[in-house]
Order: C-alpha cells, then structure tokens, then sequence
C-alpha cells in the first residue's frame, strides 16, 4: 500500500532523511521508530505533501507521488497528529470538523456520516455540537480520527497519536485504532518513540537513527528484545529501563 524507496528529505538544502526504502503492506500496521530528530516525522510529511525537498520514490497504492497531493489522494490517505487540540479549530464545533471534509469533497448525507462516525469511534451524540474546550484530551482525538475517517481513507498516517495523552486515555485511543483497523481493514505507518505502543499496534518497525534506517523487523522480534542493530537493541534497554 505504501512504497518507499530510497528517499532522500532536506530542508533548506541539508538532507534529514537519507536513503531510506521501505514498504508497507495492505492491512499493515509498520512503525516508524527512533529518538526526536531521527526523521520519522519528516517522512510523514513527505508521504502527505507537506515536505517538498525530497527525491527517490513515494507510491501509495502503486501509483507514484509527485510533489503535490490531489483530491484523489487526500480521500486515499488522512494523517491523525500528535495534539488533539491543536490540530482542531477552536471555534469549530465537532459537527463543524466532521462535515468540512464531506463538504469540500461535495460528498451528500452529512448528518447521517456525522452521526455513524461519531458512533465508530466510541464518542457520544452529545458532543456533537460542542467545541474542543469543551472535550477531554482523549474526546479531541477520538474527533481528530473520526475527521481522518470521514472520507474512508485507506491509509492512515499517525503521527504521535497518544503521546499527549494520560496513560489511561492512551490505552483507550490505542484499542480504538486496533479495533478500527480490523473493521475496516486500514494500513496504518505509525511515528512513535513509545516501543510498547509498537508492541501492541503493529506488525512490523523500521528503526530510523539520525534519519538513516537501520534495520526493518517484525514486532515479534522487538518482544522478545531480538533486534538486529546496536541502536535498535539500545532503544529497547532504554524502553525497559524506563
């Protein structure tokens, strides 16, 4: 569903991402995993669009991405970002951030898809006219995914999704995006430092050091603490030791 292949991202004409070639399978969940700065971000970016300085090949259901993203591709690939409360308006009610996407892509039967998501991702009818200030930090995200959702992409792209989350609420987000993946057979590519939501979330992580990919691994081998790299084997002593 996604292919990368060598991919190279600067900014300003300093490459941030060297070289890295990886692909992600329909129906798969794949992290992307490495302390801040690794460049697993920047490459969310470039997959969505939002880093242009890039060379090497991003394809997304086999076609080949240039530089801008269409219409076609925004209804094929959402991003869910890391602040719930910053990637919504403030102003704008949950009805309001659900039915723009429907709106934009002129698609009809607003309130019915309004109604089904908020059903989908396990948030009251009630909210439904109210403002972010006025939800919890895990309601912000449960509406942020149901924004991702509503054109029925097939691939999401989460960036972070629960680090600005209590514990508590992570786990709650982390078995909504589980259950959501095997309902509606999703590929997702996860950004994360976090290796047991890796654990739980997905089958297969790439782990990125100072934006070069140093091994591809199924999550098998990250339970049983087998990875292959010096730096893949640090990040899992560190994620133990914490």
């Amino acid at each position: 569903m996604i292919g990368i292949e060598d991919l190279t991202v600067s900014f300003n004409g300093t490459p941030v991402v060297h070289g890295v070639s990886f692909q992600v399978g329909r129906g798969e969940s794949f992290a992307l995993v490495g302390e801040s700065g690794s460049g697993k971000s920047t490459i969310l970016k470039a997959i969505a669009g939002q880093a242009h300085e890039w060379t090497g090949s991003i394809r997304v259901g086999g076609d080949a991405m240039g530089r801008r993203r269409d219409a076609a591709f925004v209804r094929r690939v959402q991003m869910v970002f890391q602040d719930p409360y910053g990637s919504l308006h403030p102003r704008r009610t949950v009805d309001d951030t659900l039915s723009e996407p429907l709106a934009v892509h002129r698609i009809a039967g607003r309130d019915g898809k309004v109604l089904a998501m908020l059903d989908a991702v396990g948030l009251s009818r009630r909210f439904r006219f109210r403002l972010p200030h006025q939800l919890s930090g895990g309601q912000r995200q449960r509406v942020a995914i149901a924004r991702a959702l509503m054109l029925e992409p097939g691939v999401l792209l989460l960036d972070e999704p629960t680090s600005a989350l209590d514990v508590s609420v992570q786990a709650e987000i982390l078995n909504l995006l589980a259950d959501l993946r095997a309902e509606r057979g999703l590929t997702y590519l996860l950004v994360t430092h976090d290796l047991p939501i890796v654990s739980f979330l997905c089958d297969r992580l790439g782990v990125l050091r100072l934006g070069r990919l140093e091994e591809i691994s199924e999550v098998a081998e990250l339970r049983t603490g087998q990875l292959y790299s010096a730096y893949g084997r640090e990040l899992v002593a560190r994620s133990a030791g914490g």
